[in-house]
């Protein structure tokens, strides 16, 4: 994922005001051209714990079913359709509580969509896989954060709805959105563990850094793969559990040896606030999961995930030419699993420690 930096907090939610579904700006200018849903998103949505029959509609203060009548009134400005889940709620609340005060991964001060797609575009991730999406697709970003890879993934006529749990982040998203005038990019508050979204409705699902925060990695993975379609694509990025070793041991000297320590810090972010986010997610964060390469081709095996490709690729599993981003290519044996995590200590470890998988919902 890309990353941009914002200077200061989150920023005044006052100026973010919602108005009949369409995004308002401070001094009340309605843009009806605006609307916070695409109608290709907003049909994707039922209420928290309802079934797929539910249809929700825009209305002045919030989100309302059209078959039980409930309003699910904005909060701070953001759509919310989010249930707290019992099984999770002590890890849920400390890693949101975290989010809240460091919205991750923010903007460059008032970055604008220009910007943000030429980093994109300049990103060998981002780039690939806005290319292996390709047109007119609908897209379910899993814990998107501050919005960044959701606006991105909307270029080629894409619609992307992104959820997340924290407030501030998705403030942050939603005042991108307005400012830039972004109409195929959408944003809620949900809990992972109980998606306000139709099973089968997207496209491609992704989640990128995400799953690894949550209490059950294996039951969020469940829970995001039954929202794509029959033939859909699935991409989870996880911690993998060689690499991570890298960061835990940095762990134990940023305290003493400062952020410099840190090679994002050192070579890709200027401004001061961007770091300090960047170091309390990489090295302060109250909940965090490691996984391998073969963990999550079980995951796949189990839930019907055919698995495509891997990024960073598989060492000497793929011939001599790389396939496509969503091309099938072989996920190795173990012995060759094994050498390319432990290749990955000079490689990923340097930059967080993630890898994603990239799989296809079985017909």
């Amino acid at each position: 994922m890309f990353h941009g930096d914002r200077n200061g907090p989150a920023g005044d939610r006052k100026s973010r005001v919602l108005q009949g579904g369409a995004i308002v700006s401070g001094d009340g200018a309605s843009n009806a051209s605006r609307p916070i849903f695409s109608e290709r998103i907003l049909a994707t949505l039922k209420s928290p714990g309802g079934d797929d029959n539910d249809q929700l509609e825009m209305v002045e203060d919030g989100l309302r079913s059209r078959i039980s009548g409930q309003t699910f009134p904005y909060v701070d400005g953001v759509p919310s359709l989010f249930a707290v889940d019992g099984k999770s709620e002590d890890i849920r609340q400390r890693v949101q509580d975290f989010y809240e005060e460091n919205p991750f991964p923010s903007y460059d001060g008032l970055e604008e969509f220009g910007e943000l797609v030429s980093k994109g575009r300049q990103n060998p991730f981002t780039s690939e896989l806005l290319k292996g999406i390709g047109y007119n697709k609908l897209v379910l970003e899993c814990g998107c954060g501050t919005g960044q890879l959701s606006h991105f993934l909307q270029l080629n006529n894409n619609h992307v709805l992104g959820i997340d749990m924290t407030l501030n982040s998705l403030g942050l998203a939603l005042e991108h959105k307005r400012r830039n005038e972004l109409s195929r990019s959408a944003f809620a508050q949900m809990n992972i563990f109980d998606l306000a979204i139709k099973d089968g409705s997207f496209d491609v699902v992704i989640s990128h850094g995400v799953l690894h925060h949550t209490a059950d990695a294996r039951r969020a993975f469940s829970c995001i793969t039954r929202k794509v379609k029959p033939g859909g694509i699935v991409i989870v990025g996880l911690y993998n559990s060689y690499a991570r070793i890298m960061t835990w041991m940095r762990s134990k000297l940023v305290g003493v040896l400062g952020d410099r320590i840190d090679y994002v810090v050192r070579n890709r972010i200027q401004d001061e606030r961007k770091a300090q986010i960047w170091i309390q997610d990489q090295y302060f964060n109250p909940h965090e999961t490691w996984h391998s390469i073969g963990e999550v081709l079980r995951w796949f095996e189990e839930d019907g995930i055919e698995f495509l490709n891997c990024y960073p690729r598989i060492l000497d599993s793929s011939g001599e030419d790389d396939p496509d981003f969503f091309g099938a290519s072989d996920s190795g044996t173990p012995y060759q699993r094994a050498m390319t995590q432990l290749s990955w200590l000079g490689t990923i470890a340097r930059e967080g420690s993630l890898f994603d998988m990239i799989g296809r919902r079985k017909e």
